[in-house]
């Protein structure tokens, strides 16, 4: 038997803040947590990449992954609440 482990701390996803954004799946502004998400790459993790920044909805749990103007100002940081 395998015994439980806690994860790395390298692969656990940093939570940048929360947002109100519009959710295509539930047709509505809802919050969304932003977060950084390391990828694998063959034996460590790399915590910037092009979809590093992912905004997930807390109503049905849907993930978009953040780019441009978007991803830069979820980077910064000030502006998101």
């Amino acid at each position: 038997m395998i015994p439980e482990r806690l994860p790395s701390l390298s692969r656990i996803p940093k939570e940048l803040g929360r947002e109100e954004r519009y959710c295509e799946r539930c047709e509505a502004r809802t919050d969304h947590i932003l977060y950084r998400v390391p990828k694998k790459m063959i034996f460590f993790y790399v915590k910037n990449h092009a979809g590093n920044i992912h905004a997930t909805c807390i109503r049905c749990a849907r993930s978009t992954v953040l780019t441009g103007k978007e991803r830069e100002r979820a980077l910064s940081g000030p502006g998101v609440s």
